[in-house]
Order: C-alpha cells, then sequence, then structure tokens
C-alpha cells in the first residue's frame, strides 16, 4: 500500500481508496473507456492484477496510466 501511495503521489491520483480491492475492475483503481466520440480522460490510470493464484488470490501486477503526452505500462512482476 505504500509503494501505490507512492505511484499515486507521482500520478496525482487523489482518487484511489485503499480500502477497496484493486482487482475488481469496479473501483476507484480502474478507469473505464469513454463513450463513443468522449476524448479520454488525461488523468487514466488502470491497476492490473494477476488473479491465477491458487484460491482466487490476486496480485497487482502493473499499471496502465495516460500522461499529458503518451500512455506507459508499468510491471510490478519479479523474475
Amino acid at each position: 500500500v505504500r509503494a501505490l501511495r507512492e505511484i499515486a503521489t507521482e500520478l496525482g491520483k487523489k482518487d484511489w481508496n485503499y480500502n477497496e480491492n484493486p482487482c475488481n475492475n469496479k473501483s476507484s483503481w480502474f478507469t473505464p473507456p469513454p463513450p463513443p466520440n468522449v476524448p479520454e480522460a488525461i488523468n487514466n490510470s488502470t491497476v492490473t492484477c494477476n488473479c491465477s493464484f491458487p484460491n482466487g488470490e490476486c496480485h497487482i501486477d502493473g499499471m496502465l496510466t495516460r500522461t499529458l503526452t503518451k500512455w506507459v505500462y508499468c510491471s510490478f512482476t519479479r523474475h
């Protein structure tokens, strides 16, 4: 959670709810695509998860974020 708070500070994200499950794609951790003919939000970011672990356990494995000029994908997986 501490690392996610630091990332949020760098991105200017203030709407992440750290009490929600970031892997449910229905929370403040997910930015849904806009309707047709509506521009995407400039401060767009979505946490991605890997839920293939035993017992349905999920781990955050990356984040897709849009800055003013480009999309960036940050991967958190270890090798």
